[in-house]
């Protein structure tokens, strides 16, 4: 079942962008509420008591769900769960239309999509590097650590990871305390360690294998506050490109992209193997 739910997962969010239908907007509301009831506001506390009752529900649907309709009620939710938990907005979506833009010669609407949808504000020389490095990031924040916990822990995981990753994000709307925050962000760094890991060896399958490798041997042992940064690194050395060395007019965030999809199918391959082990 894991093996299905994921396939599916995954190709809906790469062929189609469901990111209108993923709203989490009551879970800023849902945090604020669950944060006045506890005591002393501490920040550890704080995030078990808005997380630990969601992931009990999904447990308890779980169970419910067993056996239904041969199984299939228990596939569908954990699909429909899976899809809501990758996140918050469509990877490809994004990209692809600020690649548009900047292939188009729309310098400047290629600026202001980066902007509001991957969060890049640098501009001029350094504009590319940060579009690159950002779609490493935003790669398996969106997509692959929620795999990753998916095949792990099921729904639950994929859950844990958002809940997570949309707690150590700093919005007025969601008023939670800075060392809240600063909780979430460790409690991320600790739940990306792995996958960051494991997608940067599948970077070097799908890209330039030796010059990924001696980039991995040497700094996959780094600790957890550079996580982003071994992806970046790892990505752009499977591209065979060097950090002075992007090009200006899209073609290496189109390049990113091909990896990625390749990254996914090898993901895939991964996981078909360990279900038929």
């Amino acid at each position: 079942m894991t093996f299905i739910v994921t396939l599916i997962a995954l190709l809906l969010e790469r062929f189609f962008d469901w990111s209108h239908l993923r709203r989490w907007h009551w879970f800023a509301a849902y945090q604020r509420a669950i944060m006045q009831r506890i005591p002393g506001k501490m920040p550890n506390l704080v995030l078990a008591g808005t997380i630990i009752p969601l992931l009990l529900a999904i447990v308890l649907m779980q169970y419910l769900l067993q056996n239904v309709l041969f199984g299939f009620a228990e596939l569908l939710f954990q699909l429909l769960v899976f899809v809501y938990c990758l996140g918050q907005q469509n990877l490809w979506a994004d990209t692809f239309a600020s690649i548009n833009a900047f292939m188009q010669g729309n310098t400047q609407l290629g600026v202001d999509k980066l902007k509001t949808s991957l969060g890049v504000t640098e501009t001029g020389p350094s504009l590319h590097q940060q579009f690159l490095s950002s779609i490493f990031v935003q790669a398996n924040r969106r997509v692959f650590a929620v795999v990753f916990w998916f095949v792990i822990l099921g729904p639950v995981g994929a859950l844990l990871y958002r809940t997570i990753a949309l707690s150590a994000v700093e919005s007025s709307k969601q008023e939670m305390s800075p060392e809240v925050v600063q909780a979430a962000r460790s409690a991320q760094a600790v739940l990306d360690w792995m996958p960051v890991r494991l997608f940067t060896l599948f970077f070097a399958l799908g890209g330039h294998f030796a010059k990924v490798l001696t980039y991995w041997r040497k700094k996959a042992a780094w600790g957890l506050d550079m996580n982003d940064k071994l992806l970046v690194e790892c990505g752009i050395a499977a591209l065979g490109d060097s950090d002075e060395n992007i090009a200006q007019d899209g073609s290496a965030e189109k390049s990113a992209i091909g990896l990625l999809d390749r990254a996914f199918v090898i993901t895939l391959v991964v996981i078909a193997a360990l279900v038929l082990l």
